[in-house]
């Protein structure tokens, strides 16, 4: 496969090639791409088949889920199942931390989130990156991506443009370059799916700063999930 790879400099300037990245995406491509964490290479939620291929790339074990990224924060009513308890503690760290470096975990909606992003789970992790080459991207192919970091499964996560190259040039359609990434390390990951919230994956919002935000005790287990 040819790569094709674009160096982002001005949104607005370069506004065809994320037009043409978009289109890729609907059209069941993988574009990689900048956010504010690390890079990610992303596939329509919508399109299940792009997703396997997703998967293959990465060498992603098929029970390993993979989060959601949305543009704007209206877009988890298209993901998440928002009747859902401590939906109201979802809210508050949406308002509190959105757009930024915080995965939230919730009952999906069945029927609309394919079983492949989640490996089968009856939760998702959601998201809004605080990068606006990743939100044009976003909101330009018009669903949510399934979106894990742009490497092959087990290297590095990617902070820069060059080690997307190093890993996936010539097993992605398109490679959009960017800035490196600000935060530099994957999200925090907070699963609400739980009577109690639980810190399944640290990052750089702690959970002081979690549990500055709703009155309920915050469980710390880290373990091996890789969202």
């Amino acid at each position: 496969m040819e790569t094709k790879i674009y160096t982002i400099t001005d949104l607005e300037k370069d506004h065809d090639k994320i037009v043409e990245a978009a289109e890729i995406i609907k059209n069941g491509g993988l574009v990689a791409f900048p956010t504010d964490t690390v890079y990610a290479v992303g596939a329509a939620m919508d399109n299940e088949a792009a997703i396997d291929k997703l998967f293959e790339v990465k060498q992603r074990p098929k029970d390993n889920p993979v989060s959601v990224l949305v543009a704007r924060d209206l877009d988890i009513h298209l993901v998440i199942d928002i009747t859902a308890p401590n939906n109201q503690f979802m809210s508050r760290f949406v308002e509190e931390f959105w757009p930024g470096p915080l995965t939230i975990v919730m009952p999906r909606i069945l029927g609309r989130v394919p079983e492949n992003i989640t490996g089968g789970r009856l939760s998702v992790g959601v998201r809004q990156p605080d990068d606006p080459i990743a939100r044009a991207l976003i909101d330009e192919v018009g669903v949510p991506l399934a979106a894990p970091s742009a490497n092959i499964s087990g290297h590095p996560s990617p902070t820069t443009g060059q080690h997307v190259i190093d890993d996936l040039n010539g097993k992605v359609d398109m490679i959009l370059v960017g800035p490196d990434c600000k935060t530099g390390i994957e999200s925090t990951i907070i699963d609400l799916s739980y009577e109690l919230p639980v810190i399944i994956r640290p990052g750089s919002i702690t959970k002081d700063q979690l549990q500055e935000v709703i009155p309920r005790r915050i469980q710390e287990v880290p373990q091996e999930h890789s969202l």
